[in-house]
């Protein structure tokens, strides 16, 4: 740009240069990245490199989103997801995220006696299945419209009072914020619930790819849209790169949203139908609104691995029909 009688006339914006992981690690060093605390050596990290290469392929993780536990077909689908999956060894890891009701709690036919309701028939459809109930591991990672702090970010877990059933009931289960980091071996993976898209396209100066087609959203539109936004979030290593009155933030925890360096994954549940796109060798994945079409996603952050030397990531979409 230039100055010009004392206005600065922007003729180009951009997003900062994009930095991969390894570059970044190479640049801060290892313990000023290891937002974890749990590796403070090069040899501790080889260490858990050799048992990724040995155990990584075994791990998966199956992610749903806007699970909304007061729709009885939910519930129905997902009896015949778990059924799916109690065979499995090793079982996989179970990552459910927000919305668990379809409207808000102050909107709930009696309130909060029906949410604590909820939350126990999942947790008594998944003893149906005892080595899941017994040895499966569960994320739930909170929603816009679920029991919390509002529509703030970072949000903090579910509180206690609604999930004693599954807390009782599932040995392994966490109830995590949003956003939640997960390490896989050498793995890094954030999961966060937000509407990310359409929070985007209000705060667009110019009209969206979307906005521009007539006739509506088409398929080559939609993925323009989806690349352009997990290259803004990836860009600008923030979850939230957006005003404060479209999105609020908790200041105190903005650096939970922060992305520097890249994860090797970013698993944002969105109201968009589903996509993927590796970025920078980071993984942007959405699995959809499970609640919609029943959609989900089988992701593998470790499902080859090359010459010992490096691992190939695998996502799978998949739905209950």
């Amino acid at each position: 740009g230039e100055m010009v009688d004392g206005v600065l006339q922007v003729h180009r914006m951009g997003n900062p240069i994009i930095e991969s992981r390894l570059d970044a690690m190479d640049n801060i060093g290892l313990l000023n990245s290891d937002i974890f605390g749990s590796m403070s050596s090069l040899s501790e990290l080889e260490k858990l490199r050799e048992q990724e290469f040995q155990h990584g392929p075994e791990g998966m993780f199956v992610i749903l989103s806007d699970v909304h536990l007061d729709r009885p077909v939910v519930m129905e689908k997902l009896e015949r997801l778990f059924e799916g999956f109690q065979d499995m060894s090793p079982l996989p890891i179970f990552v459910f995220m927000g919305n668990f009701t379809s409207k808000p709690l102050s909107a709930a036919r009696d309130g909060t006696k029906s949410v604590i309701a909820y939350y126990e028939e999942l947790a008594n459809l998944i003893c149906k299945f005892p080595t899941i109930a017994n040895e499966g591991r569960f994320v739930f990672v909170p929603g816009p419209n679920d029991p919390g702090l509002g529509n703030v970010l970072p949000r903090p877990p579910i509180p206690n009072y609604f999930t004693g059933a599954l807390r009782s009931k599932l040995k392994h289960a966490i109830f995590a914020s949003n956003p939640c980091r997960i390490r896989f071996f050498t793995k890094e993976l954030v999961f966060c619930r937000q509407d990310i898209i359409g929070k985007l396209r209000q705060e667009c100066l110019t009209p969206s790819f979307a906005e521009e087609t007539a006739g509506g959203i088409g398929h080559s539109n939609n993925d323009r849209l989806v690349q352009h936004t997990v290259k803004t979030i990836l860009d600008q290593s923030h979850l939230c790169p957006l005003s404060l009155s479209s999105s609020p933030i908790y200041w105190q925890y903005d650096h939970a949203l922060r992305l520097y360096p890249l994860p090797d994954a970013v698993i944002m549940g969105d109201r968009m139908e589903q996509y993927y796109q590796n970025y920078a060798e980071c993984d942007a994945i959405n699995p959809g609104p499970f609640s919609s079409d029943f959609n989900f996603v089988v992701y593998r952050p470790v499902a080859e691995v090359e010459r010992d030397v490096q691992t190939r990531s695998d996502v799978e979409f998949s739905q209950i029909s």
